[in-house]
């Protein structure tokens, strides 16, 4: 499962919540203002993510609400409001990369061999983390929602 993040304004929301009718639906609407690709490294990261003391950080990158019950599939997309984008947003500055780094070590064990593999897959949580951090501050500052979707074989139309 691979997951994108797009920022909408709160009435295209309310306009793609009546007429979405798929994920595809989302993924190809013309209301998105901003996506953030995070592939297969959203899992690791909602997990280093999880056990914060704060609440609300577990919506961070799987959202509060499901965009629909229409959809074949209501919980690969979800959405947070502008309120809860605002908390989060707030919650995500206060939590730093090296605390996301000494949880995301303490819940793997290094063995010798996966010691390269596990550098670099906390090289891609942090980078990871900081455009999140980035993505939820842009989103409170223009009072954007945020949509989430996660489902197998999205691919970003480009990278920047």
């Amino acid at each position: 499962m691979e997951a994108v993040l797009f920022l909408i304004h709160p009435n295209d929301l309310e306009t793609l919540i009546l007429e979405a009718e798929s994920p595809q639906d989302v993924l190809d609407s013309a209301f998105m203002r901003q996506s953030l690709y995070l592939g297969t490294a959203w899992e690791t990261l909602n997990q280093a993510l999880h056990p914060a003391e704060q609440p609300a950080l577990e919506f961070a990158i799987q959202a509060e609400h499901p965009l629909s019950e229409r959809l074949r599939h209501p919980d690969a997309v979800r959405y947070n409001t502008v309120v809860r984008v605002a908390e989060l947003q707030q919650a995500l500055q206060r939590l730093t990369v090296d605390e996301v780094k000494k949880r995301y070590q303490f819940a793997v064990v290094n063995t010798a061999p996966e010691a390269l593999a596990q550098e670099l897959r906390l090289a891609e949580l942090k980078l990871i983390y900081l455009q999140l951090q980035d993505f939820y501050r842009d989103a409170a500052h223009h009072n954007w929602a945020v949509l989430s979707v996660i489902q197998d074989k999205i691919r970003p139309e480009k990278l920047i």
